[in-house]
């Protein structure tokens, strides 16, 4: 399969890496930024909402 084919398959929602991979799952994502030295504790943060 060439990447055409699978960037298509892939936008139209069909699972492409195994069962349920093309679940949908609403809200911002959680994302958390990692500690650059000792002592610094992660950093939590969200990006934009996806409400499609």
């Amino acid at each position: 399969m060439g990447f055409a084919e699978r960037l298509y398959r892939y936008l139209i929602g069909e699972d492409m890496a195994g069962p349920n991979t093309s679940a949908f799952c609403p809200g911002p994502v959680q994302l958390r930024r990692l500690p650059m030295a000792d002592g610094e504790r992660p950093e939590p943060w969200t990006g934009p909402y996806r409400g499609m």
